[in-house]
């Protein structure tokens, strides 16, 4: 499952923006490090289901769907809080750190209102937010370029004597932050850095990781608590980042309650008022609605659809085990939706499906066209793809 992990200093509501994406309940607290372990969860991203292309019902494994909106899952790990220093063990150490080298994409949660410190006090609004967000973003950057420095001149003096290449050598230190080799081979070829491992310095260290937060675990910075601050701060901090989003856990939550009995009905992209419920209840309401409609503000499905398919280029394919009615053997239709990372080819998801299947690979086939495709056919979004393997 795509891994997504939530960090930010503390004080910043990711615990609430946490249980909003999970539909679980993570200790809330206005304190420091309320996170003293990381909270994992399932969130879901919204993409079109191809049920509406059958017209019949499709039956899902995981997540779920409605009216052709298939909700895909993903693990969501709450990182507890970053502070300066956390890079040399201070605050809550960087053991918590080792969180994120397990996750593909990193959502940076920051507070757009400025209410509070890292400590949970009160602050002016003229302490320098946006060096806050940087602060811990340069936290991460130092926290793994020392460790890839770690030792340095021993690695360097055998690397330099190998006759291995260059990205082979880097990609046995890199291995386990998540990082292959071919994307080791790109990082290298676009930061010109000396040819010689022995010529490096520690900057040199620190530019490869930088690009690494840029290229392979991409950092999307969301704003929380956009309801407490005014749009012209927004605003402000479009200026530093044009690919902010604004949200609000709050919000979220009191949505998700009201949803469940009865007072709103919530698609996501429109929210409706059903009229239950008591004067305070619907005067809030209309002022969450409102809230909604600035196109300035997001909800939190959108920040993470956005993520998986605008950031990281994924796409949801369907396996069946049958090509004309798009089921599997018990006649559960399209059980599965498979997110998968850009250039994954047939091949690719029979081993995703089962190692046993791809290694007794004959063939694919695209249930659309039905006809077969062979196995270094390149899925597309939305395919619905039939494995045919010795193995059955």
């Amino acid at each position: 499952m795509l891994k997504i992990a939530l960090i930010g200093k503390p004080n910043v509501g990711k615990s609430t923006l946490f249980s909003a994406l999970t539909f679980s309940q993570a200790e809330i607290a206005n304190y420091p490090f309320t996170t003293v372990k990381p909270n994992v969860g399932v969130g879901y991203v919204v993409t079109k289901c191809p049920d509406t292309e059958l017209g019949k019902n499709c039956n899902p494994r995981e997540g779920r769907c409605s009216g052709g909106r298939r909700l895909v899952p993903v693990e969501i790990i709450d990182v507890p809080g970053l502070i300066p220093g956390a890079s040399e063990g201070k605050g809550m150490g960087n053991e918590f750190l080792d969180y994120i080298r397990e996750s593909e994409i990193i959502i940076h949660v920051f507070d757009t209102s400025g209410k509070v410190s890292s400590e949970g006090n009160p602050i002016t609004e003229d302490q320098e937010q946006w060096g806050d967000v940087l602060s811990v973003e340069r936290e991460m950057v130092l926290w793994l370029s020392s460790r890839l420095y770690r030792d340095w001149d021993k690695f360097s003096r055998k690397a330099d004597a190998s006759q291995e290449r260059q990205e082979k050598i880097l990609h046995e230190r890199l291995a386990s932050y998540g990082i292959s080799e071919h994307q080791t081979a790109s990082l290298l070829s676009g930061l010109g850095l000396p040819k010689k491992f022995s010529q490096w310095k520690e900057k040199d260290s620190i530019n490869l990781v930088s690009e690494i937060f840029r290229k392979v675990k991409p950092i999307v910075r969301v704003g929380n608590r956009a309801d407490l601050s005014s749009e012209s701060k927004l605003q402000s901090f479009l200026k530093e980042d044009p690919n902010c989003f604004f949200v609000s856990g709050g919000y979220e939550l009191l949505l998700e309650k009201a949803s469940k009995i009865g007072l709103v009905t919530d698609q996501g992209s429109t929210i409706n008022i059903t009229g239950k419920g008591n004067a305070e209840q619907l005067n809030a309401l209309e002022g969450i609605v409102k809230f909604y409609r600035n196109p300035i503000h997001s909800r939190v499905w959108d920040v993470l659809s956005h993520v998986v398919f605008g950031v990281m280029n994924y796409s949801v394919v369907y396996p069946v085990a049958d090509e004309t009615s798009w089921s599997d053997s018990k006649g559960n239709i399209l059980p599965d939706a498979v997110l998968i990372p850009p250039g994954t080819t047939s091949l690719d998801l029979a081993f995703r499906i089962h190692s046993d299947i791809g290694s007794g690979f004959i063939r694919a086939i695209d249930c659309r066209k039905k006809m077969a495709v062979r196995k270094d056919y390149v899925l597309n979004q939305g395919d619905v793809i039939k494995i045919v393997s010795k193995i059955s």
